[in-house]
């Protein structure tokens, strides 16, 4: 059973044993948050905030770009013109236009993104194990045991990087140990033949089948009790959960796209982005608490040609991000689903002799909707040019802090290291002018 999912016995092993170096963490007691949900789109090589978001429609048109801005339902809210069915949902979403962080380097500027943590350099490097975990390794640590429903999943792909790994850093469980990575959904949704390899069952292996498989490798542990106690009790949760995940019919049965109607999947559009949102909306309908959709590396990294390329992919991505947030309203589910989409920086104000703009942290933007986030609303401001921050500055770790208030887990937890050192979930503050 566990060869079967890709992941042989003495890697289970390996994995296990990462669990015994990160102890347990300080009880969460922010008790007035309930447990929330949240689908975390990441415009992974940086969306251009004064194209999308900011406009600045009486600077100079360098600045100005070549879109105009357009009103929304929510009077003296605009956006960018190619976000114009998010125009429509406006009343649901919190356009955060004073991201701030100082980082320029995509990898940097990721991880930060998916940590909050400073303490990194500014250039490209690989995922290691000391690396702060990501959300979704931190909730499937906090909140284990959840029964036959991964606590996160990524999909449609994990973010890479060149290098003899390919790990791209803030992903993955870091110095908790990579027991607690998310689960990966792989592939395109919007294929017809999709199925994704990972929670397929092959044929001729029935769920009693499945069942005997792992009781012979009960029988076949006796050589685990030598192991700590601690070690035992991740390697058979992980074990447990590797067979829940093929066995039941949960998750299976939420990658099932045919269930849905016709009109459901053209809303949000038949393709990559649009039908992996859609799978998201499953999943959390599911009980999967933590999504994480990643767009293909640097989708967004526009140097040059910004136009034409923006004609070509910020129409799904507003077609998928606005039918999300209107489907989740339409089904009651919006209130406790928080819905995070932004970039890990924007573009530069001043567009570049290509007709293309580069990497800008000095401000950005991000929209948020549902979650508990008052919807109709601008936080923030970036100066006339979208250039600099000019009121009420957020960090990544402010609203990683938020994000973590909303899905009742306290931003104060205390995690431990490897080496036992107490490090906080999140050194950001509660931006608790954004609640509803």
């Amino acid at each position: 059973m566990i060869e079967m999912l890709g992941i042989r016995r003495r890697e289970f092993l390996r994995i296990g044993g990462l669990s015994l170096l990160a102890p347990a963490i300080a009880p969460a007691d922010d008790s007035k948050s309930p447990e929330r949900r949240c689908i975390f789109i990441l415009l992974q090589g940086g969306a251009s905030h004064i194209d999308l978001l900011d406009p600045k429609p009486f600077a100079v048109s360098e600045i100005r770009g070549p879109f105009p801005s357009i009103a929304t339902t929510i009077p003296g809210i605009d956006l960018g013109q190619l976000m114009a069915q998010s125009a429509q949902v406006a009343e649901h979403l919190c356009v955060i236009r004073s991201m701030t962080h100082k980082f320029t380097n995509h990898i940097a500027g990721t991880y930060i993104t998916l940590t909050g943590s400073t303490n990194q350099q500014d250039r490209d490097r690989e995922a290691h194990g000391d690396d702060f975990p990501g959300p979704g390794a931190v909730l499937n640590h906090l909140r284990p045991g959840r029964g036959s429903v991964p606590g996160s999943v990524s999909l449609p792909n994990w973010l890479s990087i060149p290098g003899p790994s390919n790990r791209m850093p803030g992903q993955y469980g870091g110095f908790l140990g990579s027991v607690y990575d998310p689960f990966l959904i792989e592939g395109n949704p919007a294929d017809a033949g999709y199925r994704p390899l990972s929670l397929s069952i092959p044929d001729g292996l029935n769920t009693d089948r499945l069942d005997e498989r792992l009781k012979l490798n009960r029988q076949l542990d006796g050589a685990a009790r030598l192991l700590e106690d601690d070690l035992r009790r991740h390697f058979d949760h992980l074990k447990a959960s590797a067979y829940e995940l093929v066995a039941a019919g949960t998750v299976r049965q939420a990658l099932d796209l045919s269930q849905e109607s016709d009109a459901t999947r053209d809303r949000y559009g038949r393709n990559r982005f649009g039908q992996s949102l859609l799978l998201a909306r499953r999943l959390v309908e599911a009980g999967v608490q933590f999504v994480a959709f990643n767009e293909f590396n640097q989708t967004w990294d526009t140097h040059g040609g910004l136009e034409g390329r923006y004609r070509d992919i910020v129409p799904p991505m507003d077609q998928a991000f606005a039918a999300l947030v209107g489907d989740l309203a339409d089904r009651g589910m919006l209130s406790d689903t928080l819905v995070v989409n932004t970039g890990e920086f924007g573009r530069t104000p001043q567009i570049n002799g290509n007709a293309g703009r580069d990497h800008w942290p000095n401000v950005y933007s991000t929209i948020l909707a549902g979650g508990g986030i008052q919807g109709g609303q601008v936080y923030g401001a970036s100066d006339s040019k979208g250039a600099e921050v000019r009121d009420n500055p957020v960090s990544p770790a402010d609203l990683l802090a938020t994000l973590w208030r909303q899905m009742g887990i306290n931003p104060k937890t205390e995690l431990r290291d490897r080496l036992n050192r107490p490090m906080l979930l999140s050194q950001g503050r509660v931006l608790s002018e954004l609640l509803g």
